[in-house]
């Protein structure tokens, strides 16, 4: 008898695997019949996706070179007519605009903005190095070569050792 019933078990058991498999055969093809077929004008527009989402969000730009045109300085006043030559910041605008969320009160061991000490001891590790520090990133701090050109990220140096430590910078 226990034959008899493991033979039924099987049985039981390999019509139920089937009907499940049939399911799902039987639902891929619905869902192929009504969503499989993409319009043209559909999948251009995901390869065009697809391309945008690939290309660069930045590119990295020597000291002198123009800074591109972004679209929202078109949007904001900027021209594309300047041939993509846009001003280059003030110490101050950088500093505002990069700098300040990390500068303003010594956050992660960066010198504050007016912190004469501070600067000093950087300073004297000479004013290359400093700059070097900024543009590719030194302990806590990240690169900021992208965010800014060397021109602006001296000015941005400059302007907060200079504003309120009464420190002098040393010619570059």
């Amino acid at each position: 008898m226990s034959a008899e019933q493991d033979s039924e078990f099987f049985r039981s058991f390999a019509k139920v695997i089937a009907t499940l498999v049939g399911v799902t055969v039987l639902l891929i093809v619905i869902a192929n019949s009504l969503f499989g077929d993409e319009d043209p004008a559909r999948e251009a527009l995901a390869r065009e996706r697809a391309t945008e989402n690939l290309s660069p969000s930045f590119a990295v730009r020597l000291s002198g070179e123009p800074a591109p045109v972004l679209a929202s300085a078109e949007a904001s006043g900027g021209s594309a007519e300047s041939g993509g030559v846009t001003e280059v910041r003030s110490g101050e605008q950088v500093t505002q605009a990069v700098c300040i969320a990390c500068h303003q009160g010594n956050f992660l061991n960066a010198p504050a903005v007016g912190d004469a000490g501070a600067w000093g001891e950087r300073i004297d590790k000479g004013w290359e190095t400093l700059v070097g520090n900024v543009t590719d990133g030194y302990g806590n701090m990240p690169a900021q070569g992208g965010a800014a050109s060397e021109e602006e990220i001296r000015a941005a140096i400059e302007w907060m050792v200079e504003s309120e430590t009464g420190l002098d910078v040393p010619e570059s």
